[in-house]
């Protein structure tokens, strides 16, 4: 199939105009569509074709096309014709991302269903939430076809006990053994299962995530640093702030004045 992709503003939600199921094909084997203002979302459950400014795609039941406003599209039907739509307006603002014209969106396709149904479905009462919906929907969208993209590993129970723990005690200091006793699996083996699902020790998952809460808190906090630091378990200040510039290049107090004014 032909690679095709819009740059797609999507700093800020989309305001939806309008969307649900519909049928095609019950009268007309061809229809034509324009909108001049608005852009397109079909998830598809049939197939046919559609030509799009003369460049012409094939559809597959769940597959999805996203179409730009001006965009003269015909669609071809084999019959009745059943889809999930969404017309929407984009306000502009930040760097645009790809989004392909059509996907595969493989397993996706049921999930991203139900919520573009949900959509339509809080669109007259709530239609700040639908729109929040449909912003969450496009960025799943963007970018690497879903098809594509590799599964997930399953993680291993005990890894997921032991990053349940991690989360729930990052503040307090944490004890590698009492974590894998925690988890029910020797302290070797859960090393081994955190190198493999994050390429990382536990104590260099534990620093990953006390970092990354540390940051965000900086940014969208206004805590004082020493409060911060104590926060995400790393309560002596001069070994936070080297930690945090050993991360990002600049201390607590630069990051948090940068990324303010940005």
């Amino acid at each position: 199939m032909e690679t095709l992709t819009w740059p797609m503003p999507l700093k800020n939600p989309p305001q939806l105009v309008q969307a649900g199921r519909a049928v095609h094909g019950r009268l007309r084997s061809v229809e034509k569509y324009q909108l001049p203002e608005l852009w397109c979302l079909h998830l598809y459950g049939y197939e046919g074709a559609f030509t799009i400014d003369d460049r012409e795609f094939p559809i597959r039941p769940g597959w999805a096309s996203v179409t730009p406003p001006k965009a003269r599209i015909v669609y071809r039907f084999r019959g009745e014709s059943r889809h999930v739509f969404a017309h929407f307006r984009l306000p502009e603002g930040g760097d645009p991302v790809a989004m392909p014209a059509m996907q595969d969106l493989g397993e996706a396709i049921d999930p991203l269903t139900r919520a573009m149904e949900e959509a339509a479905g809080w669109l007259p009462s709530q239609p700040r939430r639908a729109s929040v919906r449909l912003w969450d929907v496009l960025w799943q969208l963007a970018g690497q076809p879903l098809a594509e993209r590799a599964p997930k590993k399953r993680q291993h129970p005990a890894l997921s006990l032991a990053v349940r723990e991690i989360e729930r005690h990052l503040s307090q200091p944490l004890v590698i053994p009492a974590i894998a006793r925690q988890a029910e699996i020797s302290h070797n083996h859960l090393t081994r299962l955190f190198r493999a699902q994050f390429g990382v020790t536990i104590e260099g998952y534990i620093r990953r995530r006390r970092v990354e809460r540390a940051l965000h808190m900086l940014v969208h906090t206004t805590l004082a640093v020493k409060t911060i630091a104590g926060e995400v378990g790393l309560p002596d200040l001069h070994f936070f702030n080297k930690t945090i510039r050993a991360t990002v290049g600049m201390s607590p107090r630069t990051y948090r004045e940068r990324r303010g004014e940005g």
